[in-house]
């Protein structure tokens, strides 16, 4: 990459750029793991206004909420964010960014901001296609799962989790 890749808090202007991350790596990255109907329930098409402004309320403004973009020359490519509980609801890259350490640089701010907040672990519903991702960053199996997406659709998924460490003690 020709320019550094810089992390930030999501703005409400991110918005509409996060559901099109999202699309893009589920319907690309997720693919081979999922069949098209729990694709398309993931990550519906196309991205309406109502939508955008439900990411602006539920996702970035929402206090109980952190959630941070990699930006690539003011680009969002890659987003995550995390609940008040430690439960990180969400990382996605761009596929056209993949495999160059945004996840992780994503993930450490994320484990940051948990510390912060003095959460003790993090937990996640890893999609299949992401346990190799999670196993790599320091997160144990707990167990073979199900998640309930948005749309009440239910996918198969890893249940995982990872203490964190606070450096400051």
């Amino acid at each position: 990459m020709d320019s550094p890749i810089t992390i930030e808090s999501a703005k409400p202007g991110d918005a509409q750029a996060l559901l099109e991350i999202h699309a893009a790596a589920v319907h690309r990255t997720a693919a081979p793991y999922y069949s098209q109907k729990i694709l398309d329930n993931w990550a519906r098409r196309p991205i309406t206004s109502d939508r955008v402004e439900r990411v602006k309320q539920r996702w970035i403004e929402n206090p109980d909420h952190r959630i941070v973009v990699a930006k690539h020359n003011s680009q969002v490519v890659g987003f995550g964010f995390i609940d008040g509980h430690g439960q990180l609801q969400g990382l996605y890259v761009h596929p056209d960014y993949g495999r160059c350490g945004i996840g992780a640089n994503l993930l450490a701010a994320l484990e940051q901001a948990a510390v912060a907040l003095g959460l003790k672990h993090l937990q996640a519903d890893a999609s299949l296609n992401a346990e190799g991702f999670y196993r790599k960053q320091g997160f144990d199996v707990i167990e073979p799962g199900v998640h309930r997406l948005g749309s009440g659709q239910e996918i198969a998924c890893i249940k995982m989790r990872k203490p964190l460490v606070n450096h400051e003690q």
